[in-house]
């Protein structure tokens, strides 16, 4: 996770988000994997289909190394981070949900 986000292997388009959200700079996987969802889909230039490439390469560290913590954490722990990933799932379908009437919107206009 502390090595280099694979920056390279990113499309035009990812790698332009990405260094520009990160003033420049290649972050980590760590550091890229940090971003929300939600917080991505805010960035110009990210969309669904630019942030499941996103998570694809972050996908490359082992669930088990993800995960591995979870069964050592407080119920309360557990609460909050499952709160915390249902807000973020909220916050990912508003956005969709925008996108979508704002796309009919648009092709409404154009008739």
């Amino acid at each position: 996770m502390d090595d280099p986000f694979p920056i390279e292997k990113c499309s035009g388009r990812v790698r332009g988000a990405v260094l520009a959200e990160f003033q420049g700079r290649c972050p980590t996987i760590r550091e890229v994997a940090s971003i929300s969802d939600a917080q991505w889909l805010t960035v110009p230039n990210i969309g669904p289909t630019t942030l499941e490439e996103i998570r694809r390469y972050i996908g490359e560290a082992p669930v088990e190394e993800r995960l591995s913590n979870l069964p050592t954490m407080e119920d309360g722990e557990l609460l909050s981070r499952l709160n915390r990933v249902q807000r973020e799932l909220s916050l990912i379908a508003s956005a969709i949900r925008t996108r979508i009437a704002s796309a009919t919107f648009k092709r409404e206009q154009r008739k």
